[in-house]
């Protein structure tokens, strides 16, 4: 049997997938770290050190720690990220070969083909264990709301993600939790909901219950006082006591919470993106960085406009599309301060977002064209 490595074969896109993420590992440890840090570096070696330092008490960095620390007893140096980059090459494979014939296919290789995401999903990080762990909850999703998969033992490995996301990025675990839940009770949500009741009875109570859990927290002493500034200095703080970073803007005004307002306007689309065009001007080898994140950020606004249209028309995804949306545009809101002081950081941390804010709505799409085409074919057979 013939096997086109460019064409659409199963096969080929496993290939193609696994090359990919073994470059960026490559990339990342023989020429990236030649520019730059690589954040926390998770070595085996440097083990025992953090447990003397730090004890065991189980926490997000001693869990990262101990993944490596157990691979690389296995396979030393960074053989240990690239068998994890491998692992995220295969989980994407399984996610998207049943419908990679009803992708874009430009846009699918623009998504998994953006340097800081095969460099961060190559390297040991807590990314790297993010992103494996959030591409394992999507696929799962996917095919439950949408390819009417029934549930199995894999259920277990889906939970476990969960878990590791939870740990390690709480901020968005949310997100992953409402695509899972919806994705749970989707049978259930298509025949009683989509087609007996109106949709809106299923989306209103879901936004109303975030209104009023945030008018009732408005109503208390410090959630939009005391709390909210606490969180704005823990923050800063995090980026601005590290002074060897000489990537960190220190001239931002950040001291209440009209600030937190004031910046979101642009440090929403600023954290997408990583560095400012002055930071280009003065650093120009961030060019790159820039002009990777200008077309993240119009990937990122292209798929949601995408999925508002599909929401439009089709009410079964109605059920799935606006919660997810609506739950992200709030997690990213209330997560963009750590986007904001270092464009490194940012470049980096946007990462953990990629299989829940790219890939999930490039899945969605794939799913919703099969099963028009499904659909019209049915249609004319008959």
């Amino acid at each position: 049997m013939k096997i086109s490595i460019f064409g659409s074969s199963s096969v080929g896109l496993l290939i193609r997938l696994v090359a990919v993420h073994v470059f960026g590992t490559l990339f990342a440890y023989t020429v990236y770290v030649r520019f730059t840090q690589l954040g926390d570096i998770y070595s085996p070696e440097y083990y025992e050190t953090f447990v003397e330092s730090y004890g065991t008490d189980f926490t997000s960095t001693l869990f990262t720690y101990g993944v490596y620390s157990t691979l690389g007893a296995v396979f030393p140096g960074f053989l240990a990220p690239m068998v994890l980059g491998i692992l995220i090459a295969i989980i994407t494979w399984l996610a998207f070969r049943d419908i990679y014939k009803c992708l874009n296919r430009k846009l699918f290789w623009t998504c998994n083909l953006f340097p800081h995401f095969l460099v961060w999903s190559g390297s040991s990080s807590k990314e790297q264990l993010v992103i494996l762990s959030g591409i394992i909850i999507i696929n799962f999703a996917a095919k439950r709301s949408f390819a009417e998969k029934k549930l199995n033992i894999s259920l277990i490995l889906v939970i476990l993600a969960m878990f590791v996301v939870f740990l390690i990025r709480p901020n968005y675990f949310i997100m992953y939790v409402v695509i899972f839940t919806t994705a749970l009770f989707s049978p259930w949500l298509h025949k009683i909901v989509s087609r007996r009741l109106s949709v809106g009875l299923w989306v209103l109570p879901f936004i109303l219950s975030i209104i009023g859990v945030t008018l009732y927290l408005s109503q208390t002493s410090t959630f939009f006082s005391e709390d909210v500034v606490k969180f704005m200095t823990k923050v800063q703080n995090s980026f601005l006591a590290y002074t060897t970073a000489g990537s960190n803007r220190t001239n931002i005004q950040w001291n209440d919470i009209s600030d937190f307002m004031y910046h979101s306007m642009w440090g929403i689309p600023q954290g997408f993106i990583g560095p400012t065009l002055l930071e280009v001007f003065s650093k120009p080898v961030q060019f790159p960085a820039f002009l990777e994140g200008v077309v993240y950020l119009f990937v990122l606004c292209f798929l949601f406009v995408k999925l508002l249209k599909i929401a439009r028309i089709s009410r079964t995804l109605k059920v799935h599309i606006l919660p997810y949306m609506f739950v992200c545009f709030v997690i990213v809101f209330i997560s963009y301060p750590y986007l904001m002081f270092n464009p490194g950081s940012a470049l980096r941390y946007k990462q953990a977002m990629h299989p829940i804010l790219i890939f999930y709505p490039l899945l969605i799409l794939a799913y919703h064209r099969r099963n028009h085409i499904m659909t019209l074919y049915k249609k004319g057979s008959g």
